[in-house]
């Protein structure tokens, strides 16, 4: 196989036709594997089914199937694409075999992702996409996202291809081996956002299935303001992110690389990539316990390999904690600080005041109560939406 990046290989086959590209319409950041919150360790022998939410519409699609962390080549025997229903259940006839190379089965190896062959299925954001993966031999969860708000479904045997869901009788949270879709332009024009950050942007705390993360409710925004438009807003959110601490580094290894670490391959790897939206400290912050000088130099160093990229980039000012369980007087003078330099900096291509939009004015160390999802850091479906709202839509126009 030929590689195309760092880590990243493709097949002959998946090259886009001359004129066209892909273009991202879905993706999840790969974490390191931890075994406090995996909900499972190994599968043999069984298919593991996940839901994922497609933004950019398109006919033809194809998936990057990921063993970044792996230490030891992993087997599917079959890898099935379909429209779903709820629950687990597919829409019949939408179900499409996925092959590599022309092949059924895929070995991939150790530290690789690699990109399927071209599939043709209708999708768009109306509705939600299953993958489902037969893994036939002991396959360690090695590669993972921890905590999308959405549902994975778990059968003993092959029943990759199966409408039903019926035999699917294990339920848990987290995508294994998937790290992203993308679809084959048609020659619209179009826009590409990486929303880069944390918890808060991963949505991890929104209502599981709903779609109601932040970056889910911007490009709603989006589309119907402009429908005719190829737009799409990838989620590279991570529960415990950092800008300068590995999830290793703090005792942590499902908070995955630091955002200086995975730029490369969780923002600028994405095609047709034109804008980031940068939301991230609070927890450099509350666990990293970083400076405010240390978390500025971090954002400015993202700031700077951005645009030296050619890519827009914009940073939101960061959220209230008061309350929350790593809060303190002095972590909240951090915030201020950091905050502070966020309003009046001229680095990035443009300023969301996040943290205006959602602070209670009574208390402004403190999320507004309809806000709070209730540990007083992470959002309820109400904030999410909120926080899209304050992103003005005439930047990404034109």
């Amino acid at each position: 196989m030929e590689v195309i990046q760092p880590n990243i290989m493709k097949t002959g086959a998946a090259i886009a036709e001359s004129g066209n590209r892909w273009l991202g319409t879905w993706f999840a950041s790969q974490t390191y594997y931890d075994a406090r919150f995996a909900a499972i360790e190994t599968l043999e022998s069984q298919t593991i089914r996940m839901i994922v939410n497609a933004h950019t519409a398109g006919s033809t699609l194809r998936l990057k199937l990921s063993n970044l962390y792996g230490s030891e080549p992993v087997l599917f025997g079959s890898v099935n694409v379909a429209l779903t229903h709820k629950d687990g259940h597919t829409v019949p006839g939408s179900n499409r075999h996925v092959t590599i190379e022309g092949n059924a089965t895929t070995i991939i190896p150790a530290g690789q992702e690699i990109y399927t062959d071209p599939v043709a299925l209708n999708v768009s954001g109306a509705v939600d996409v299953a993958i489902s993966i037969y893994v036939p031999k002991p396959a360690k969860t090695s590669t993972w996202h921890f905590s999308p708000p959405q549902s994975t479904y778990i059968a003993d045997g092959d029943h990759a291809s199966d409408s039903s869901a019926d035999f699917f009788k294990r339920k848990t949270h987290s995508c294994y081996w998937i790290s992203g879709i993308e679809v084959l332009s048609q020659g619209r024009d179009s826009r590409v956002i990486v929303a880069l950050g944390d918890s808060i942007t991963e949505g991890s705390t929104s209502t599981a299935g709903s779609n109601h993360r932040w970056p889910d409710f911007f490009y709603d925004r989006l589309v119907r303001e402009e429908p005719d438009r190829e737009i799409s807003v990838l989620n590279s959110g991570i529960v415990g992110n950092q800008i300068l601490k590995s999830g290793p580094d703090i005792g942590l290894p499902v908070a995955g690389e630091n955002v200086l670490s995975r730029l490369d391959r969780d923002v600028f790897s994405h095609p047709g990539i034109t804008d980031v939206i940068f939301f991230e400290g609070i927890n450099d912050i509350g666990s990293g316990n970083a400076t405010a000088d240390q978390i500025v130099a971090g954002m400015m160093e993202v700031a700077i390999q951005a645009q030296t990229k050619g890519v827009r980039i914009y940073i939101g000012t960061l959220t209230p904690f008061g309350n929350a369980a790593y809060y303190s007087e002095e972590k909240e003078r951090v915030r201020q600080e950091v905050n502070q330099w966020i309003r009046t900096q001229h680095v990035f291509n443009g300023m969301f005041d996040f943290d205006k939009a959602l602070a209670n004015p009574e208390a402004p160390n403190e999320l507004l109560p309809a806000y709070d999802y209730g540990d007083h850091l992470h959002l309820s479906d109400a904030g999410y939406k909120a926080l899209a709202d304050c992103v003005p839509l005439s930047l990404f126009k034109g």
